[in-house]
């Protein structure tokens, strides 16, 4: 094995032997003051909402497309944003001091 892949060898073994120890961090959210996790409350919640989505079928799912936090709302912003940010570096390109000569 050579010396420039021992590093790399070495930092794969630690982080799998770290893994199982960081674990029970990742989970710590779902985790209640009294010790038992909160898993059964996001359960419930999450049959609360199938039920009041199949109680009234005509108000959709509940996500607003048309919002600002919404699909369509982001959408329109991200596309805003990202546009602005591709013309400019366009409108650059074309008078940079590395264009080509005689093209604009």
């Amino acid at each position: 094995m050579t010396e420039k892949k021992t590093p790399v060898l070495a930092a794969v073994i630690f982080s799998l032997l770290i893994l199982p120890a960081v674990n029970g961090i990742a989970f710590a959210q779902y985790i209640t003051s009294d010790g038992r996790t909160g898993l059964e409350d996001y359960l419930q919640l999450a049959q609360d909402k199938v039920v009041l989505a199949n109680d009234n079928p005509k108000a959709g799912s509940g996500t607003p497309m048309f919002a600002a936090d919404g699909v369509i709302g982001a959408l329109i912003l991200s596309t805003g944003v990202f546009g602005g940010i591709a013309i400019t570096f366009f409108v650059k390109s074309r008078q940079g001091k590395y264009a080509a000569i005689g093209r604009g």
